[in-house]
C-alpha cells in the first residue's frame, strides 16, 4: 500500500509540473462524464474532486463519507455517481459548506440525505433569502429546504461538537469571502479546506454584499496560517492544491493593497483611477486582472466606514 509523500505532492505543484507526473506512483483518477470530475488521493482516507464546480473534498470515514463543500448545481448528478461508484455506495453522512456560493452549496439537495449540513448560520440566512448581489448585478432566490445547513453557529460561539467521529477542527472565519466562511481542518489526514478565502490565479473576491471585505481577508487569512503547518496540504476554495506558502503569499498582497487603497481613497481617487494607476502591478502576473478584485475593496472600505484611523 503506497503512502503519498506531502511534500513531493506539494513540491510538484509549487514547480509547475503535473502532478501525477512528479508523485512515486500513479494517481488512479476517475472521470466520469465529458465534464472532468475527477478524483484523486490527498492523504490517508481524504480524496479531492475536481470539475464539479468549486472543490470537493470528501473523507472517507469508515462506513459513510464526510464532505466539504458539494459543488455547483449543474454537476449534482454527475457528483453523486463518481461518490456512489468511488466509494461503493458508501452514504454521505455528513457536509460541510464553507460559505453560501452555489458553486460550493450546489449539491447539497442530493448528496444529503439523512446527512447534516453544517455551516455557519450567516450561510443559512443567505441560503435561504432572496438576495442581490450588486457587483454581480444578481438577484439570487432562496434555495429549497433540502439545500439548507441543519446544523449552524454564531460568531459568538465555539463550533458545535459533531454527531460523527471524526477529528476535525473547523471555525468561523469573519466578514472575509463572505460573512459567513469557515476553514475545515481533517487534523490526521493534515488537509485543510479554506473555501474561496484562499484564491489560485485570480484574486480573492471580498464580496461586499454579503458581509466580506478586504480587511476581513487578511485577518482570515492570518488565521489559516495559525492552523496550518508546513507541510499541511492547502485545498482553496476552486483550483489546484497549494503549500503553506499560498497564504503566506497572500497575506502579503493583501496587507500592501489595503494600505495602497486606503492611501488613495483619503485622496479622493476613485477605484477606476487606483486600476488605471497599477495599485497592484507586480501583484497581477500571479493574481491576474484586478478590476473587480479593486472595485469590490474599494466599495467594502467605503460602505462599511472601515478605513484605517476612521471614515472619510
Amino acid at each position: 500500500m503506497f503512502m503519498l509523500n506531502r511534500r513531493a505532492f506539494l513540491g510538484s505543484i509549487s514547480a509547475g509540473a503535473p502532478a501525477i507526473v512528479a508523485l512515486p506512483f500513479v494517481l488512479q483518477s476517475l472521470r466520469a462524464t465529458a465534464a472532468e470530475i475527477v478524483a484523486e488521493p490527498l492523504s490517508g482516507n481524504t480524496t479531492l474532486i475536481t470539475g464539479a464546480g468549486g472543490n470537493v473534498v470528501v473523507h472517507n470515514n469508515g462506513d459513510a463519507l464526510v464532505l466539504v463543500d458539494s459543488g455547483a448545481p449543474e454537476f449534482a448528478s454527475e457528483l453523486a455517481r463518481l461518490l456512489r461508484t468511488q466509494f461503493n455506495d458508501r452514504p454521505v453522512e455528513l457536509i460541510f459548506n464553507t460559505h453560501w456560493h452555489p458553486q460550493h452549496t450546489g449539491g447539497n439537495e442530493s448528496l444529503a440525505a439523512g446527512a447534516a449540513i453544517v455551516a455557519h448560520e450567516n450561510t443559512r440566512l443567505w441560503m435561504g433569502a432572496e438576495h442581490y448581489v450588486d457587483w454581480e448585478d444578481k438577484t439570487y432566490a432562496p434555495r429549497a429546504d433540502a439545500a439548507l445547513p441543519t446544523q449552524t453557529f454564531y460568531a459568538s460561539e465555539l463550533p458545535p461538537p459533531l454527531a460523527v467521529d471524526l477529528k476535525v477542527e473547523y471555525g468561523h472565519l469573519p466578514q472575509a469571502h463572505t460573512d459567513g466562511d469557515i476553514y475545515v481542518y481533517l487534523s490526521d489526514e493534515n488537509v485543510l479546506m479554506t473555501g474561496d478565502v484562499l484564491t489560485v490565479n485570480a484574486y480573492p473576491t471580498p464580496d461586499h454584499a454579503t458581509g466580506g471585505w478586504i480587511g476581513g481577508l487578511i485577518s482570515a487569512t492570518q488565521r489559516l496560517l495559525e492552523v496550518s503547518n508546513k507541510d499541511t496540504i492547502v485545498v482553496p476554495g476552486s483550483g489546484g492544491v497549494q503549500a503553506r506558502e499560498a497564504l503566506e503569499r497572500q497575506l502579503a498582497m493583501l496587507t500592501a493593497v489595503r494600505e495602497r487603497v486606503e492611501e488613495l481613497m483619503r485622496g479622493g481617487h476613485s477605484a477606476e483611477e487606483m486600476i488605471a494607476a497599477g495599485v497592484t502591478a507586480e501583484f497581477d502576473t500571479q493574481w491576474g486582472d484586478p478590476t473587480q478584485f479593486i472595485s469590490n475593496v474599494y466599495d467594502g472600505l467605503w460602505w462599511g466606514g472601515r478605513l484605517s484611523g476612521g471614515v472619510l
